[in-house]
């Protein structure tokens, strides 16, 4: 795990295991996701920006949302990294 957590999607992004898909036009970032799986279970984490300064996050079991957040994106962010350390050290 970093030694400090990721604070933006670009820092996220340096990750290859997070997809980031963005804007054709400004190359603003529209939703970054990572594909989690442990022992046969798999979770999908997932950021949208949904206002100016605020971000929602959500983590996905079998098509249903079973955590989320908004916050800003440097929250979002480390909460998003924090859950997939904990889903792959079979913690969440």
């Amino acid at each position: 795990m970093h030694a400090e957590a990721p604070r933006s999607v670009a820092e996220l992004a340096a990750d290859p295991a997070w997809e980031v898909t963005r804007t054709g036009t400004t190359g603003q970032w529209l939703t970054a996701e990572r594909a989690l799986e442990r022992d046969g279970h798999r979770r999908l984490v997932g950021l949208t920006p949904i206002s100016p300064g605020t971000v929602a996050l959500m983590l996905w079991s079998g098509g249903e949302v079973v955590d989320h957040f908004r916050g800003s994106e440097a929250e979002a962010c480390a909460t998003a990294h924090r859950w997939a350390a904990e889903f792959l050290a079979g913690e969440r």
